[in-house]
Protein backbone atom coordinates (compact mmCIF):
# COMPACT_ATOMS: atom_id res chain seq x y z
CA UNK A 1 0.00 0.00 0.00
CA UNK A 2 1.16 3.42 -1.20
CA UNK A 3 1.14 6.34 1.67
CA UNK A 4 0.53 9.40 0.04
CA UNK A 5 1.30 12.64 3.15
CA UNK A 6 -0.33 15.86 2.09
CA UNK A 7 -1.61 14.93 -1.07
CA UNK A 8 -4.64 16.51 -1.10
CA UNK A 9 -3.10 20.03 -1.59
CA UNK A 10 -2.74 19.45 -4.74
CA UNK A 11 -5.90 18.03 -6.16
CA UNK A 12 -7.86 20.43 -7.42
CA UNK A 13 -12.18 20.51 -6.78
CA UNK A 14 -14.01 18.65 -9.31
CA UNK A 15 -16.66 19.84 -12.01
CA UNK A 16 -19.29 21.68 -10.67
CA UNK A 17 -21.82 19.00 -12.25
CA UNK A 18 -20.54 16.56 -10.16
CA UNK A 19 -21.01 18.46 -6.77
CA UNK A 20 -24.07 19.43 -7.77
CA UNK A 21 -24.94 15.56 -8.00
CA UNK A 22 -24.03 15.24 -4.53
CA UNK A 23 -25.16 18.03 -3.04
CA UNK A 24 -29.17 17.74 -4.78
CA UNK A 25 -29.72 14.80 -2.77
CA UNK A 26 -30.41 15.76 1.01
CA UNK A 27 -30.51 13.55 4.01
CA UNK A 28 -27.44 11.20 3.69
CA UNK A 29 -26.76 10.17 7.45
CA UNK A 30 -23.77 10.03 9.36
CA UNK A 31 -23.47 6.91 11.58
CA UNK A 32 -25.25 7.70 14.92
CA UNK A 33 -22.88 7.13 17.56
CA UNK A 34 -19.41 8.81 16.98
CA UNK A 35 -16.61 9.98 19.30
CA UNK A 36 -17.01 13.43 17.55
CA UNK A 37 -20.79 13.76 18.10
CA UNK A 38 -21.38 11.19 21.40
CA UNK A 39 -25.14 11.22 19.94
CA UNK A 40 -27.05 7.96 21.34
CA UNK A 41 -30.02 7.11 18.60
CA UNK A 42 -32.88 4.92 19.94
CA UNK A 43 -35.81 3.63 18.04
CA UNK A 44 -38.67 2.96 20.09
CA UNK A 45 -41.50 0.19 19.06
CA UNK A 46 -44.52 1.36 21.42
CA UNK A 47 -47.68 -0.83 21.05
CA UNK A 48 -50.85 -1.66 23.15
CA UNK A 49 -51.92 -4.30 25.20
CA UNK A 50 -53.26 -5.90 21.79
CA UNK A 51 -50.36 -5.37 20.06
CA UNK A 52 -50.88 -2.71 17.94
CA UNK A 53 -48.99 0.35 17.39
CA UNK A 54 -49.84 3.63 19.41
CA UNK A 55 -49.62 6.82 17.47
CA UNK A 56 -49.79 10.22 18.37
CA UNK A 57 -46.70 10.52 20.98
CA UNK A 58 -44.68 13.93 21.16
CA UNK A 59 -41.25 14.15 22.68
CA UNK A 60 -42.83 15.33 26.19
CA UNK A 61 -44.58 11.26 26.68
CA UNK A 62 -41.16 9.79 26.94
CA UNK A 63 -38.24 9.66 29.35
CA UNK A 64 -35.13 8.67 28.60
CA UNK A 65 -32.39 7.62 31.47
CA UNK A 66 -28.56 5.81 31.02
CA UNK A 67 -27.65 4.55 34.17
CA UNK A 68 -30.52 5.87 35.60
CA UNK A 69 -29.86 9.19 35.04
CA UNK A 70 -32.33 10.96 33.22
CA UNK A 71 -31.25 12.63 29.58
CA UNK A 72 -32.26 15.17 27.58
CA UNK A 73 -34.42 14.18 24.10
CA UNK A 74 -32.37 16.33 21.51
CA UNK A 75 -33.63 14.44 18.64
CA UNK A 76 -37.31 13.31 18.25
CA UNK A 77 -39.00 11.64 14.95
CA UNK A 78 -42.04 9.23 14.33
CA UNK A 79 -41.94 6.87 11.04
CA UNK A 80 -44.58 5.09 9.58
CA UNK A 81 -43.54 3.04 6.39
CA UNK A 82 -45.62 1.29 4.42
CA UNK A 83 -45.06 -0.77 1.11
CA UNK A 84 -46.62 2.24 -1.43
CA UNK A 85 -43.89 2.66 -4.01
CA UNK A 86 -41.73 6.00 -3.67
CA UNK A 87 -40.29 8.27 -6.10
CA UNK A 88 -36.29 7.62 -6.68
CA UNK A 89 -34.19 10.67 -6.97
CA UNK A 90 -32.96 12.12 -10.56
CA UNK A 91 -30.41 10.11 -12.89
CA UNK A 92 -27.01 10.21 -12.15
CA UNK A 93 -24.91 12.22 -14.68
CA UNK A 94 -23.28 9.95 -17.25
CA UNK A 95 -20.12 8.02 -15.72
CA UNK A 96 -21.02 8.96 -12.07
CA UNK A 97 -21.87 6.38 -9.92
CA UNK A 98 -22.70 6.31 -5.88
CA UNK A 99 -23.04 3.87 -3.11
CA UNK A 100 -25.75 6.61 -1.61
CA UNK A 101 -28.75 4.78 -0.85
CA UNK A 102 -31.10 7.00 -2.38
CA UNK A 103 -29.87 5.31 -5.17
CA UNK A 104 -29.83 2.06 -4.27
CA UNK A 105 -33.68 1.86 -2.93
CA UNK A 106 -36.64 4.19 -2.28
CA UNK A 107 -37.00 5.99 1.00
CA UNK A 108 -38.85 2.81 3.12
CA UNK A 109 -38.18 0.00 5.64
CA UNK A 110 -35.44 -1.69 4.85
CA UNK A 111 -36.17 -5.60 5.24
CA UNK A 112 -33.08 -8.29 4.79
CA UNK A 113 -33.47 -11.94 5.07
CA UNK A 114 -30.98 -13.93 6.45
CA UNK A 115 -30.94 -17.98 5.70
CA UNK A 116 -28.41 -19.42 8.18
CA UNK A 117 -27.16 -22.94 6.75
CA UNK A 118 -23.86 -22.36 9.32
CA UNK A 119 -25.73 -22.66 12.70
CA UNK A 120 -29.11 -24.94 11.12
CA UNK A 121 -28.91 -28.47 10.27
CA UNK A 122 -29.58 -29.38 6.74
CA UNK A 123 -33.21 -31.22 7.36
CA UNK A 124 -34.57 -27.39 9.00
CA UNK A 125 -32.89 -25.11 6.28
CA UNK A 126 -35.26 -27.17 3.54
CA UNK A 127 -38.43 -26.60 5.88
CA UNK A 128 -37.49 -23.00 6.06
CA UNK A 129 -37.11 -22.03 2.76
CA UNK A 130 -40.63 -23.81 2.02
CA UNK A 131 -42.19 -21.76 4.65
CA UNK A 132 -40.27 -18.24 3.40
CA UNK A 133 -41.38 -19.53 -0.51
CA UNK A 134 -45.11 -19.56 1.11
CA UNK A 135 -44.79 -16.04 2.72
CA UNK A 136 -43.99 -14.34 -0.73
CA UNK A 137 -46.98 -16.34 -2.14
CA UNK A 138 -49.23 -15.34 0.61
CA UNK A 139 -48.33 -12.67 3.15
CA UNK A 140 -45.95 -10.47 0.60
CA UNK A 141 -47.21 -6.82 0.16
CA UNK A 142 -46.93 -5.04 -3.65
CA UNK A 143 -43.99 -2.69 -3.08
CA UNK A 144 -42.53 -4.31 0.26
CA UNK A 145 -38.67 -3.89 -0.23
CA UNK A 146 -36.67 -7.05 0.66
CA UNK A 147 -33.00 -8.76 0.57
CA UNK A 148 -32.11 -11.81 0.88
CA UNK A 149 -28.36 -13.29 2.10
CA UNK A 150 -27.04 -16.29 3.04
CA UNK A 151 -24.61 -17.38 5.50
CA UNK A 152 -22.25 -20.57 5.15
CA UNK A 153 -19.03 -20.42 6.08
CA UNK A 154 -19.55 -16.65 4.96
CA UNK A 155 -22.26 -14.43 3.64
CA UNK A 156 -23.31 -13.61 0.25
CA UNK A 157 -26.01 -11.78 -1.23
CA UNK A 158 -28.48 -13.97 -2.92
CA UNK A 159 -30.51 -11.23 -4.02
CA UNK A 160 -30.26 -7.20 -3.88
CA UNK A 161 -32.99 -5.17 -2.27
CA UNK A 162 -35.84 -5.63 -4.59
CA UNK A 163 -39.86 -5.76 -4.36
CA UNK A 164 -40.44 -8.17 -7.02
CA UNK A 165 -41.65 -11.44 -5.15
CA UNK A 166 -40.36 -13.19 -8.23
CA UNK A 167 -36.72 -12.60 -7.83
CA UNK A 168 -37.08 -13.08 -4.19
CA UNK A 169 -38.64 -16.34 -5.25
CA UNK A 170 -35.90 -17.46 -7.21
CA UNK A 171 -33.59 -16.40 -4.50
CA UNK A 172 -34.28 -18.48 -1.94
CA UNK A 173 -34.67 -21.77 -4.56
CA UNK A 174 -31.38 -20.93 -5.37
CA UNK A 175 -30.64 -21.18 -1.85
CA UNK A 176 -29.51 -25.37 -2.09
CA UNK A 177 -29.67 -26.69 1.62
CA UNK A 178 -26.36 -27.92 2.23
CA UNK A 179 -24.92 -29.62 5.81
CA UNK A 180 -22.95 -27.39 7.92
CA UNK A 181 -19.69 -29.39 8.98
CA UNK A 182 -19.75 -27.08 11.97
CA UNK A 183 -22.47 -28.93 13.96
CA UNK A 184 -21.30 -31.97 14.48
CA UNK A 185 -24.26 -31.91 17.31
CA UNK A 186 -26.79 -30.87 15.41
CA UNK A 187 -26.33 -33.34 13.07
CA UNK A 188 -26.63 -36.40 14.39
CA UNK A 189 -29.36 -38.04 16.60
CA UNK A 190 -29.28 -36.65 20.53
CA UNK A 191 -28.42 -39.86 21.96
CA UNK A 192 -26.29 -41.95 19.72
CA UNK A 193 -22.45 -42.07 20.39
CA UNK A 194 -20.28 -40.38 17.74
CA UNK A 195 -17.94 -42.35 15.14
CA UNK A 196 -15.09 -42.16 17.16
CA UNK A 197 -17.06 -43.38 20.31
CA UNK A 198 -18.61 -46.39 17.99
CA UNK A 199 -15.09 -47.01 17.30
CA UNK A 200 -14.60 -48.21 21.25
CA UNK A 201 -14.74 -51.45 22.15
CA UNK A 202 -15.28 -53.45 25.46
CA UNK A 203 -16.08 -52.71 28.97
CA UNK A 204 -15.17 -52.10 32.81
CA UNK A 205 -12.56 -49.77 33.70
CA UNK A 206 -10.01 -49.99 31.08
CA UNK A 207 -13.81 -49.19 28.63
CA UNK A 208 -14.77 -46.48 30.43
CA UNK A 209 -11.36 -44.34 30.62
CA UNK A 210 -10.69 -45.16 26.85
CA UNK A 211 -14.27 -43.96 26.27
CA UNK A 212 -13.75 -40.33 28.88
CA UNK A 213 -10.70 -39.57 26.06
CA UNK A 214 -12.50 -39.99 22.98
CA UNK A 215 -14.92 -37.43 24.94
CA UNK A 216 -12.80 -35.19 25.95
CA UNK A 217 -11.22 -35.45 22.06
CA UNK A 218 -14.83 -34.85 20.63
CA UNK A 219 -15.06 -31.94 23.10
CA UNK A 220 -12.01 -30.75 21.86
CA UNK A 221 -13.41 -30.64 17.94
CA UNK A 222 -16.89 -29.30 19.40
CA UNK A 223 -15.06 -26.12 20.94
CA UNK A 224 -13.62 -25.49 17.63
CA UNK A 225 -16.24 -25.44 15.70
CA UNK A 226 -18.09 -23.47 18.40
CA UNK A 227 -14.88 -20.70 18.06
CA UNK A 228 -15.26 -20.58 14.34
CA UNK A 229 -19.17 -20.42 14.36
CA UNK A 230 -19.18 -17.45 16.36
CA UNK A 231 -16.20 -15.57 14.43
CA UNK A 232 -17.82 -16.25 11.05
CA UNK A 233 -21.16 -15.18 12.59
CA UNK A 234 -19.76 -11.97 13.95
CA UNK A 235 -18.67 -10.75 10.66
CA UNK A 236 -21.45 -11.93 9.16
CA UNK A 237 -22.90 -9.08 11.38
CA UNK A 238 -20.69 -6.69 10.99
CA UNK A 239 -20.89 -6.94 7.32
CA UNK A 240 -24.63 -6.49 7.47
CA UNK A 241 -24.09 -3.40 9.68
CA UNK A 242 -21.68 -1.96 7.20
CA UNK A 243 -24.12 -2.65 4.22
CA UNK A 244 -27.36 -0.87 5.34
CA UNK A 245 -25.84 1.58 7.88
CA UNK A 246 -26.08 4.16 5.13
CA UNK A 247 -29.79 3.80 4.85
CA UNK A 248 -31.83 6.01 6.81
CA UNK A 249 -34.28 4.74 10.23
CA UNK A 250 -34.85 1.55 11.73
CA UNK A 251 -33.44 -1.40 9.23
CA UNK A 252 -34.92 -5.17 10.30
CA UNK A 253 -32.23 -8.47 10.00
CA UNK A 254 -34.74 -11.25 9.79
CA UNK A 255 -32.28 -14.12 11.01
CA UNK A 256 -33.67 -17.30 10.27
CA UNK A 257 -31.61 -19.99 12.03
CA UNK A 258 -31.80 -22.94 14.50
CA UNK A 259 -28.46 -22.78 16.89
CA UNK A 260 -27.49 -19.25 17.87
CA UNK A 261 -23.71 -19.37 19.14
CA UNK A 262 -23.93 -16.29 21.24
CA UNK A 263 -25.72 -13.15 22.69
CA UNK A 264 -23.91 -9.43 22.27
CA UNK A 265 -24.98 -7.94 26.02
CA UNK A 266 -22.58 -9.47 29.21
CA UNK A 267 -24.22 -9.78 32.25
CA UNK A 268 -21.04 -10.54 34.73
CA UNK A 269 -18.14 -8.69 35.23
CA UNK A 270 -15.37 -10.34 33.08
CA UNK A 271 -17.52 -9.16 30.00
CA UNK A 272 -18.50 -13.01 28.54
CA UNK A 273 -20.42 -15.07 30.54
CA UNK A 274 -23.75 -14.41 28.32
CA UNK A 275 -22.27 -15.20 25.12
CA UNK A 276 -22.61 -18.90 25.06
CA UNK A 277 -25.01 -21.05 27.24
CA UNK A 278 -23.79 -22.35 30.46
CA UNK A 279 -23.61 -26.01 29.13
CA UNK A 280 -21.49 -25.29 26.99
CA UNK A 281 -18.51 -23.04 28.67
CA UNK A 282 -16.97 -26.17 30.00
CA UNK A 283 -13.87 -26.03 28.04
CA UNK A 284 -14.59 -23.36 25.70
CA UNK A 285 -11.99 -20.73 26.99
CA UNK A 286 -10.36 -20.29 23.06
CA UNK A 287 -13.90 -18.33 22.73
CA UNK A 288 -13.04 -15.36 25.32
CA UNK A 289 -10.66 -13.85 22.82
CA UNK A 290 -14.10 -12.39 20.87
CA UNK A 291 -14.63 -10.57 23.68
CA UNK A 292 -14.00 -7.17 21.65
CA UNK A 293 -15.36 -8.51 19.05
CA UNK A 294 -18.59 -9.24 20.53
CA UNK A 295 -18.90 -5.36 21.50
CA UNK A 296 -17.35 -4.14 18.51
CA UNK A 297 -20.07 -5.86 16.62
CA UNK A 298 -22.93 -5.09 19.24
CA UNK A 299 -22.09 -1.09 18.57
CA UNK A 300 -21.97 -1.76 14.69
CA UNK A 301 -25.52 -3.07 14.78
CA UNK A 302 -26.30 -0.15 17.17
CA UNK A 303 -25.08 2.72 15.18
CA UNK A 304 -26.26 1.23 11.96
CA UNK A 305 -29.93 0.69 13.88
CA UNK A 306 -29.90 -2.43 12.69
CA UNK A 307 -33.41 -4.92 14.80
CA UNK A 308 -32.64 -8.07 14.96
CA UNK A 309 -35.48 -10.79 14.50
CA UNK A 310 -34.59 -14.06 15.04
CA UNK A 311 -36.55 -17.24 13.41
CA UNK A 312 -36.46 -19.96 14.47
CA UNK A 313 -36.10 -22.68 11.60
CA UNK A 314 -36.92 -25.69 13.35
CA UNK A 315 -41.30 -24.63 13.79
CA UNK A 316 -42.47 -26.51 16.30
CA UNK A 317 -39.96 -28.55 18.17
CA UNK A 318 -41.17 -31.41 19.91
CA UNK A 319 -39.47 -34.29 22.31
CA UNK A 320 -36.25 -35.06 20.79
CA UNK A 321 -35.80 -38.23 22.21
CA UNK A 322 -39.14 -39.88 20.45
CA UNK A 323 -38.35 -38.85 17.05
CA UNK A 324 -38.17 -41.49 15.07
CA UNK A 325 -34.47 -41.31 13.70
CA UNK A 326 -33.56 -41.69 17.42
CA UNK A 327 -31.87 -45.45 18.43
CA UNK A 328 -33.02 -45.20 22.15
CA UNK A 329 -29.30 -46.19 23.22
CA UNK A 330 -26.67 -44.70 25.04
CA UNK A 331 -23.56 -44.21 25.14
CA UNK A 332 -22.35 -47.74 25.76
CA UNK A 333 -24.82 -49.25 23.57
CA UNK A 334 -28.18 -49.83 26.17
CA UNK A 335 -31.59 -49.19 25.78
CA UNK A 336 -31.95 -45.96 28.18
CA UNK A 337 -34.10 -46.60 30.76
CA UNK A 338 -34.84 -44.89 34.06
CA UNK A 339 -32.50 -42.29 35.25
CA UNK A 340 -30.34 -42.49 32.29
CA UNK A 341 -33.44 -41.65 29.79
CA UNK A 342 -34.41 -38.80 32.26
CA UNK A 343 -31.69 -37.07 31.92
CA UNK A 344 -30.86 -36.95 28.44
CA UNK A 345 -34.42 -35.51 28.08
CA UNK A 346 -33.48 -33.14 30.74
CA UNK A 347 -30.16 -32.74 28.43
CA UNK A 348 -31.95 -32.38 25.18
CA UNK A 349 -34.69 -30.07 27.11
CA UNK A 350 -31.76 -27.45 28.46
CA UNK A 351 -29.67 -27.38 24.99
CA UNK A 352 -33.72 -26.04 23.60
CA UNK A 353 -34.31 -23.88 26.45
CA UNK A 354 -30.38 -22.35 25.88
CA UNK A 355 -30.82 -21.85 21.81
CA UNK A 356 -34.05 -19.61 22.50
CA UNK A 357 -32.79 -17.94 25.43
CA UNK A 358 -29.94 -16.81 22.78
CA UNK A 359 -32.52 -16.06 20.49
CA UNK A 360 -34.64 -13.82 22.84
CA UNK A 361 -31.64 -12.30 23.95
CA UNK A 362 -29.85 -11.24 20.80
CA UNK A 363 -33.96 -9.95 19.76
CA UNK A 364 -33.79 -7.70 23.18
CA UNK A 365 -30.76 -6.24 22.81
CA UNK A 366 -31.34 -5.00 19.26
CA UNK A 367 -35.06 -4.15 19.77
CA UNK A 368 -36.23 -6.72 17.91
CA UNK A 369 -38.30 -9.61 18.74
CA UNK A 370 -37.48 -13.67 18.36
CA UNK A 371 -40.18 -15.96 17.16
CA UNK A 372 -40.22 -19.71 17.88
CA UNK A 373 -42.09 -22.91 18.96
CA UNK A 374 -44.25 -22.19 15.59
CA UNK A 375 -44.75 -24.01 12.83
CA UNK A 376 -45.90 -20.94 11.04
CA UNK A 377 -42.42 -19.52 9.65
CA UNK A 378 -44.36 -17.77 6.98
CA UNK A 379 -46.48 -15.92 9.57
CA UNK A 380 -43.80 -14.87 11.73
CA UNK A 381 -41.29 -13.37 8.82
CA UNK A 382 -44.67 -11.12 8.32
CA UNK A 383 -45.45 -10.26 11.73
CA UNK A 384 -41.80 -8.94 11.83
CA UNK A 385 -41.71 -6.97 8.75
CA UNK A 386 -44.86 -5.37 10.33
CA UNK A 387 -43.15 -4.71 13.80
CA UNK A 388 -40.54 -2.92 12.38
CA UNK A 389 -42.65 -0.30 10.26
CA UNK A 390 -43.87 2.14 13.06
CA UNK A 391 -41.23 3.43 15.40
CA UNK A 392 -40.33 6.78 17.39
CA UNK A 393 -36.92 7.67 17.15
CA UNK A 394 -35.34 9.51 20.28
CA UNK A 395 -32.00 10.83 20.37
CA UNK A 396 -29.50 12.66 23.24
CA UNK A 397 -26.30 13.28 23.75
CA UNK A 398 -24.45 11.56 26.22
CA UNK A 399 -22.55 13.14 29.50
CA UNK A 400 -20.22 10.86 30.66
CA UNK A 401 -17.22 11.28 28.30
CA UNK A 402 -15.34 8.45 29.74
CA UNK A 403 -15.39 5.76 26.67
CA UNK A 404 -14.50 2.82 28.90
CA UNK A 405 -15.73 -0.30 26.81
CA UNK A 406 -18.30 -0.76 29.76
CA UNK A 407 -21.76 -1.62 28.85
CA UNK A 408 -24.84 1.56 29.43
CA UNK A 409 -27.86 0.59 30.21
CA UNK A 410 -31.07 2.54 28.62
CA UNK A 411 -34.20 2.83 29.75
CA UNK A 412 -37.03 3.91 28.19
CA UNK A 413 -40.75 5.22 29.83
CA UNK A 414 -43.31 6.66 28.20
CA UNK A 415 -46.35 8.57 29.82
CA UNK A 416 -49.02 6.20 28.42
CA UNK A 417 -50.87 3.68 30.39
CA UNK A 418 -51.39 0.05 29.54
CA UNK A 419 -48.61 0.35 26.91
CA UNK A 420 -45.47 -1.84 25.47
CA UNK A 421 -42.17 -0.10 24.89
CA UNK A 422 -39.36 -1.96 23.61
CA UNK A 423 -35.89 -1.03 22.29
CA UNK A 424 -32.35 -2.19 22.64
CA UNK A 425 -31.35 -1.87 26.51
CA UNK A 426 -28.05 -0.15 26.00
CA UNK A 427 -24.78 0.42 24.07
CA UNK A 428 -21.13 -0.27 24.64
CA UNK A 429 -19.31 3.01 25.61
CA UNK A 430 -16.78 2.62 22.77
CA UNK A 431 -14.52 5.26 21.25
CA UNK A 432 -14.80 3.70 17.66
CA UNK A 433 -10.70 5.12 16.96
CA UNK A 434 -9.47 3.15 19.85
CA UNK A 435 -11.31 0.03 19.22
CA UNK A 436 -9.99 0.11 15.53
CA UNK A 437 -6.46 0.84 16.78
CA UNK A 438 -6.86 -2.42 19.03
CA UNK A 439 -7.86 -4.89 16.36
CA UNK A 440 -5.27 -6.95 14.36
CA UNK A 441 -4.09 -6.22 11.28
CA UNK A 442 -4.89 -9.74 9.81
CA UNK A 443 -8.68 -8.78 11.07
CA UNK A 444 -8.50 -5.28 9.30
CA UNK A 445 -7.55 -6.87 6.12
CA UNK A 446 -10.06 -9.63 6.16
CA UNK A 447 -12.69 -7.05 6.12
CA UNK A 448 -11.15 -4.89 3.85
CA UNK A 449 -11.24 -8.18 1.33
CA UNK A 450 -14.99 -9.11 2.37
CA UNK A 451 -15.87 -5.58 1.38
CA UNK A 452 -14.37 -6.05 -1.51
CA UNK A 453 -16.22 -9.02 -2.50
CA UNK A 454 -18.77 -8.61 -5.72
CA UNK A 455 -21.47 -10.98 -3.95
CA UNK A 456 -21.48 -8.83 -0.97
CA UNK A 457 -23.79 -5.30 -1.14
CA UNK A 458 -22.22 -2.34 -1.27
CA UNK A 459 -20.98 -0.80 2.45
CA UNK A 460 -22.42 2.55 3.29
CA UNK A 461 -20.85 3.22 6.60
CA UNK A 462 -18.53 6.23 4.39
CA UNK A 463 -20.43 7.63 1.81
CA UNK A 464 -18.86 8.66 -1.66
CA UNK A 465 -19.25 8.95 -5.21
CA UNK A 466 -17.04 8.01 -8.22
CA UNK A 467 -16.44 9.17 -12.04
CA UNK A 468 -14.81 6.97 -14.53
CA UNK A 469 -14.53 8.57 -17.99
CA UNK A 470 -13.07 5.45 -19.94
CA UNK A 471 -10.28 6.41 -22.25
CA UNK A 472 -9.68 6.80 -25.69
CA UNK A 473 -9.31 3.24 -27.27
CA UNK A 474 -5.71 2.36 -26.92
CA UNK A 475 -3.83 -1.27 -26.68
CA UNK A 476 -3.01 -0.23 -22.65
CA UNK A 477 -5.20 2.44 -21.09
CA UNK A 478 -4.96 4.74 -18.09
CA UNK A 479 -8.18 4.89 -16.87
CA UNK A 480 -8.61 7.43 -14.20
CA UNK A 481 -10.82 6.92 -11.22
CA UNK A 482 -11.92 9.92 -9.30
CA UNK A 483 -13.26 9.49 -5.58
CA UNK A 484 -15.51 12.56 -3.69
CA UNK A 485 -15.95 11.67 -0.50
CA UNK A 486 -18.81 12.69 1.92
CA UNK A 487 -17.04 14.71 5.13
CA UNK A 488 -19.94 13.92 7.14
CA UNK A 489 -19.83 10.15 7.23
CA UNK A 490 -15.65 9.89 8.29
CA UNK A 491 -14.58 11.00 11.94
CA UNK A 492 -11.53 13.13 11.53
CA UNK A 493 -9.27 14.81 14.48
CA UNK A 494 -9.39 18.23 15.51
CA UNK A 495 -6.18 20.38 15.66
CA UNK A 496 -4.45 23.32 16.85
CA UNK A 497 -5.66 26.30 15.07
CA UNK A 498 -8.55 25.17 13.60
CA UNK A 499 -7.28 22.44 11.66
CA UNK A 500 -8.56 18.64 11.06
CA UNK A 501 -6.49 15.56 10.19
CA UNK A 502 -7.94 12.77 7.59
CA UNK A 503 -6.74 9.55 7.39
CA UNK A 504 -8.15 7.63 4.36
CA UNK A 505 -7.53 4.72 2.18
CA UNK A 506 -8.66 4.23 -1.13
CA UNK A 507 -9.02 1.14 -2.94
CA UNK A 508 -9.44 0.09 -6.55
CA UNK A 509 -9.61 -3.31 -8.00
CA UNK A 510 -10.97 -4.56 -11.53
CA UNK A 511 -12.50 -7.94 -11.82
CA UNK A 512 -12.67 -9.56 -15.44
CA UNK A 513 -16.17 -11.43 -16.35
CA UNK A 514 -15.04 -14.62 -14.84
CA UNK A 515 -14.59 -12.96 -11.21
CA UNK A 516 -10.60 -12.94 -11.71
CA UNK A 517 -8.59 -9.57 -10.36
CA UNK A 518 -6.89 -7.99 -13.11
CA UNK A 519 -5.49 -5.50 -11.63
CA UNK A 520 -5.66 -3.47 -8.17
CA UNK A 521 -4.54 0.08 -6.60
CA UNK A 522 -4.00 1.02 -2.76
CA UNK A 523 -3.59 4.62 -1.52
CA UNK A 524 -3.67 6.04 2.04
CA UNK A 525 -4.12 9.45 2.21
CA UNK A 526 -2.80 10.82 5.48
CA UNK A 527 -2.91 14.74 5.39
CA UNK A 528 -3.71 17.67 7.83
CA UNK A 529 -6.39 19.88 6.71
CA UNK A 530 -6.45 24.47 7.00
CA UNK A 531 -9.42 24.74 8.50
CA UNK A 532 -10.82 26.72 5.12
CA UNK A 533 -10.12 23.48 3.54
CA UNK A 534 -11.83 21.13 5.66
CA UNK A 535 -14.64 23.54 5.61
CA UNK A 536 -14.67 23.48 1.99
CA UNK A 537 -14.31 19.96 1.74
CA UNK A 538 -17.36 19.51 4.21
CA UNK A 539 -19.83 21.18 1.84
CA UNK A 540 -18.73 20.01 -1.58
CA UNK A 541 -16.94 16.33 -0.75
CA UNK A 542 -13.50 15.69 -0.55
CA UNK A 543 -11.79 14.53 -3.68
CA UNK A 544 -9.01 11.51 -4.45
CA UNK A 545 -7.90 10.32 -8.08
CA UNK A 546 -6.23 6.98 -9.25
CA UNK A 547 -5.17 5.50 -12.01
CA UNK A 548 -5.60 1.63 -13.28
CA UNK A 549 -3.73 0.16 -16.08
CA UNK A 550 -5.88 -1.41 -17.85
CA UNK A 551 -6.09 -3.61 -21.59
CA UNK A 552 -9.35 -3.55 -23.72
CA UNK A 553 -12.05 -5.62 -22.55
CA UNK A 554 -14.88 -5.81 -20.02
CA UNK A 555 -14.47 -5.47 -16.20
CA UNK A 556 -16.37 -5.13 -12.70
CA UNK A 557 -14.09 -2.05 -10.33
CA UNK A 558 -14.72 -2.81 -6.81
CA UNK A 559 -14.13 0.69 -5.22
CA UNK A 560 -13.96 0.95 -1.73
CA UNK A 561 -12.95 4.04 0.66
CA UNK A 562 -11.85 3.28 4.02
CA UNK A 563 -11.61 5.55 7.26
CA UNK A 564 -8.61 4.67 9.04
CA UNK A 565 -9.38 6.08 12.46
CA UNK A 566 -12.39 3.83 13.06
CA UNK A 567 -12.67 1.36 10.14
CA UNK A 568 -15.66 2.08 8.98
CA UNK A 569 -15.96 1.67 4.83
CA UNK A 570 -17.59 2.56 1.96
CA UNK A 571 -17.74 0.26 -1.30
CA UNK A 572 -19.46 0.29 -4.79
CA UNK A 573 -18.99 -1.66 -8.33
CA UNK A 574 -18.67 0.47 -11.25
CA UNK A 575 -19.48 -1.31 -14.89
CA UNK A 576 -16.64 -0.40 -17.13
CA UNK A 577 -15.91 -1.21 -20.94
CA UNK A 578 -12.80 -0.38 -22.91
CA UNK A 579 -13.21 -0.56 -26.76
CA UNK A 580 -10.34 -1.86 -28.39
CA UNK A 581 -8.24 0.75 -30.73
CA UNK A 582 -10.06 1.49 -33.75
CA UNK A 583 -13.12 0.67 -32.14
CA UNK A 584 -14.89 3.53 -30.45
CA UNK A 585 -18.27 2.41 -30.80
CA UNK A 586 -18.23 -0.61 -28.57
CA UNK A 587 -17.65 2.36 -25.59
Amino acid sequence: MVRWGLVLSGVGLLPALWLTAQQNVPGIPAPVLRATTQLVQLDVVVTDKSGQPVRGLTREDFVVEEKGKPQKIATFGFSQHSAASHSGPPPLPENIYTNRVAYRTPTGPVTILMLDGLNTPIQNQAYARQQLIQYLATQFKAGQRMAVFGLSNSLSVLQDFTSDPELLRAALESAVAGKSSLLPDANRAPNTRTPAESSVRGGGAQFEKVLANVRQFQSEQDALALDTRVAVTLTALRTVARAVAGYPGRKNLIWVSAAFPLVLTPDTGDGMNSIIPLSQRAGFNTIRQYADDIRRTSSYLSDAQVAVYPVDARGLVGAPLNDASSSGLNDAGLLRMGADYGNQVAKQSGNLIETQFAMNAIAQETGGRAYFSRNDIDNAVALAVADGSVYYTLGYYVEDKNWDGQFRGISVKVDRPNVDVRHRPGYFAIDPVESYLKAKNKEKDNELAIAMRSDILPATMVIFDSRVIPPDPAAKMTVPVEFLVNMQTIAVEPQSGGKQHADLSFHAAAFSPEGKMVTAQDVRVDAPLKAETYQQFLQQGLPFKLELELAPGRYQLRLAVRDNRTGYLGTMEVPLILAASGNKSAR
